[in-house]
């Protein structure tokens, strides 16, 4: 019997036919009716999982509105030429900055920059998000500042100054965003236990060893053995998920490599909080880890425009960067395609920037 909160979907033509050919063949193949109850409640299993597995998407929005009623450090105001002047609260919102900084406990006080830059696109009729990568070492003109990196404009003007900087370098309003740290990423990752990874080459930690008494994994010293990752996929825990994507050194392509698996990391995670059960666990963990950046953007706006996205389709972009560490005209044609709206078919055409 249906549920009549959750109403069938109309069958389609090739539903119908193969439907009708089964029922045609019953008679003459005993066994296929004693199977017809079998399926048929495969089916309504099928589609109970879909109504209640969130979209990784979602569950991010729903982690950040679980943030909300927390109280958050307030942040010190930015100087004035760094506030963004964007529109906020359009139902047409689609690009979102996540920022990850390098702050540290051990390292408080210390000068705190922007490490790993992404730009979450929405394409809403693919229902799918993009990942763009954003390399912290990138070129651009900071007012005031000059000539500067990515990732050192958040030491000038946060969050703020970044997504300003990312959206008209890009063309494309920035509707709000996120910044979290090291210990952040590691507490949310653990919260929802741990998350699957495949290593592409032999990565060598320059910032864990192991520690020759305990034979615990420490903050590498000398004469320690250093934490290494081995190509494979495995389950990786809260804090060697934290330590992969940050290496680079080690990388054949270096930054590039680390970005990569930062949009490899993500991807995991939010097929992680697409379990109800770890999305629930993470909330409490998220609202004390996550800086929002909203605006007057409503959360049930967000949770209305990612319901139904697809977790497993969290497709990650290479910005097109010349050897001169900027944009490439244009982007090779992604800034065309952000304002445009056409990022799955650039995507499409362009697969050496995606990954």
């Amino acid at each position: 019997m249906s549920d009549p909160s959750f109403p069938e979907p109309p069958a389609s033509p090739l539903a119908k036919a193969l439907s009708a050919a089964f029922a045609r063949h019953e008679q003459d193949v005993p066994v296929a009716a004693a199977l017809r109850p079998a399926i048929a409640a495969g089916v309504r299993k099928r589609r109970a999982r879909r109504r209640w597995t969130l979209s990784g998407a979602t569950a991010l929005v729903v982690a950040l509105a679980g943030a909300v009623p927390l109280a958050l450090p307030e942040r010190p105001r930015p100087p004035a030429h760094t506030e963004v002047l964007l529109e906020a609260g359009s139902p047409d919102v689609g690009n979102f900055l996540l920022l990850g900084t390098d702050r540290r406990p051990e390292s408080a006080g210390d000068t705190v920059r922007a490490d790993a830059i992404l730009l979450l696109h929405v394409d809403a009729d693919t229902r799918t998000v993009f990942q763009l990568s954003i390399p912290r070492d990138l070129l651009v003109e900071v007012p005031n500042f000059g000539i500067q990196q990515m990732g050192t404009a958040y030491v000038f003007g946060g969050y703020e100054l970044t997504a300003r900087l990312v959206g008209g370098m890009l063309g494309v309003r920035v509707d709000g965003g996120a910044v979290i740290d090291f210990t952040g990423m590691q507490r949310v990752t653990e919260a929802v236990g741990g998350v699957d990874l495949c290593v592409d080459q032999r990565t060598v930690s320059v910032h864990l060893g192991y520690d020759p008494s305990s034979g615990d994994a420490a903050p590498l010293r000398p004469g320690m053995q250093p934490v290494v990752y081995e190509p494979g996929c495995r389950h990786f825990a809260g804090w060697q998920a934290l330590d992969y994507v940050r290496q680079r050194r080690s990388l054949a392509d270096g930054a590039d490599d680390r970005d990569a698996h930062v949009r490899q990391y993500l991807a995991a995670l939010a097929r992680q909080l697409g379990d109800p059960v770890k999305l629930a666990r993470a909330m409490p963990v998220a609202g004390s880890a996550l800086d929002l950046h909203l605006g007057d953007v409503s959360l049930p706006m967000l949770a209305g425009m990612f319901a139904g996205y697809d977790a497993a389709r969290v497709p990650g972009l290479k910005l097109p960067v010349g050897p001169d560490r900027t944009v490439l005209p244009d982007g090779d044609g992604l800034v065309t395609a952000l304002r445009e709206g056409t990022v799955p078919a650039w995507a499409a055409a362009h697969p050496q920037y995606v990954g």
